[in-house]
């Protein structure tokens, strides 16, 4: 049977995430009716408790939002916290109510498919600390800084409330460090790389069963009952794509074999792709490339090592394919 994928234009997320924005809005003056026009959205659709939008509608009004209050750089982050301390995100609630970190992020791992968050969350143990790698769900293009401020914000919160103030927690963000940065240790803690190899979070191994302050066995059984409630038919293209990725590195991707193995022509997968705004090549080259830095940084991994378990032929094949992804040599990054 054909499995059924979903596009950015379906309505297949919860649409909580869109009334926290609308709610920080007002806080700051601006007309919720004024941001949700042109979204083919309004507010009488989002007044059920079981509502849903497109993640593009979501992230059409994120833009508007930023537009509208540019002079707020830590606005993303703001609304983060605003989400993640607002009961009733069915993921968050997962956070809030499980028994350990553990039990959170595998309960997250299994929600990812169904219940659409615009992200990714990846989970690695590594010489005695966790890395909570965020990856997009879908080229968020201007929008990917803001949806992964909002999601560091929102987890740093919970796994301090959860975990104790005090619990030693680092964020790497892959951008440059901006000129007036007053507003990320606020909302981030002290701990702060930029132009980091990736988007994570990193915690010391220790506190993986730590059990949680709010955690609650009935609660989580029912947050998780609500989560498949919440489940879906189809799953995101472009997620389903990048999860396939990124659990085979090695594979050599084609777009002929890949769709034929979606059950979809070659030709319709290229339709629904640039209908979400992007190519087959360019969403593998995305995918490869963030894989390259974080393996390179996580291992300290040569180009031979890389090119082995990337299936490239020789170095040569790996270096050319990574000035391709990043702009610049490896070497270029292993000096940072």
């Amino acid at each position: 049977m054909q499995r059924s994928f979903a596009c950015l234009n379906d309505k297949r997320m919860p649409a909580h995430f869109l009334i926290a924005m609308l709610e920080l809005a007002e806080q700051y003056r601006v007309e919720p009716e004024s941001l949700l026009r042109g979204s083919q959205l309004f507010l009488d659709d989002l007044a059920f408790p079981e509502a849903q939008v497109a993640p593009e509608q979501a992230l059409y009004v994120l833009k508007k939002l930023k537009r509208e209050l540019a002079d707020q750089p830590q606005l993303a982050m703001e609304l983060g916290q605003r989400i993640a301390s607002g009961h009733g995100h069915v993921l968050f609630d997962l956070w809030r109510y499980a028994p350990n970190l553990n039990e959170a992020l595998a309960a997250w791992a299994r929600s990812q498919n169904h219940i659409e968050t615009l992200l990714q969350l990846n989970m690695q143990r590594h010489q005695g600390e966790i890395y909570i790698r965020l990856t997009e769900s879908a080229s968020l293009s201007t929008q990917q800084r803001s949806v992964f401020e909002l999601a560091l914000s929102a987890c740093r919160l919970l796994l301090k409330e959860q975990l104790g103030a005090q619990t030693w927690l680092k964020v790497e963000l892959p951008w440059a460090q901006p000129s007036h940065n007053f507003h990320y240790p606020v909302y981030l803690g002290e701990h702060i790389e930029f132009n980091a190899p990736r988007c994570a979070i990193i915690l010391s191994e220790q506190v993986l069963y730590q059990p949680f302050k709010e955690a609650s066995v009935l609660r989580f059984a029912q947050t998780k009952r609500a989560v498949r409630l919440h489940r879906q038919a189809s799953c995101l293209l472009q997620a389903h794509l990048r999860r396939l990725i990124r659990r085979r590195l090695s594979d050599p991707w084609n777009l002929d074999i890949t769709a034929r193995s979606l059950g979809m022509s070659p030709a319709t997968l290229k339709r629904r792709l640039k209908q979400d705004g992007t190519n087959f090549k360019l969403l593998v080259d995305e995918v490869k490339g963030q894989e390259a830095l974080h393996l390179m940084a996580l291992n300290q991994w040569n180009n031979s090592q890389l090119a082995s378990n990337m299936a490239f032929s020789d170095e040569h094949s790996f270096r050319r394919a990574f000035k391709r992804w990043t702009g610049a040599v490896p070497s270029a990054f292993r000096c940072n």
